[in-house]
């Protein structure tokens, strides 16, 4: 009996994953909107994608996207997130 407890309340507490991990995460979108950097595509100008429990930040020089992932470690120091370095990976582009 206790394992169906158990069970249940895991899938409804997996059902509102996404929208608690949003809630957790705002300060950090905030954070981010907060620094300047970004990069515009097309009219819109964005620093970071993010899904699911998956984020991809966008500058315009790898100097910005240092900054950006440095106010993303600050942000994980202050909250005890740890990034994944195995999951991360990093493209820098120049012309």
């Amino acid at each position: 009996m206790r394992l169906l407890e158990l069970t249940a309340a895991y899938d409804k507490v997996g059902v509102l994953y996404p929208f608690l991990f949003a809630v957790y995460v705002d300060d950090l979108i905030v954070e981010l909107r907060q620094s300047g950097l970004g990069l515009y595509i097309g009219s819109t100008f964005t620093r970071a994608l993010l899904y699911a429990d998956d984020i991809a930040l966008l500058a315009c020089s790898c100097l910005g996207l240092q900054k950006l992932i440095n106010v993303c470690m600050a942000f994980g120091l202050q909250w005890d997130i740890r990034f994944n370095p195995v999951k991360s990976q990093i493209a820098c582009f120049s012309s």
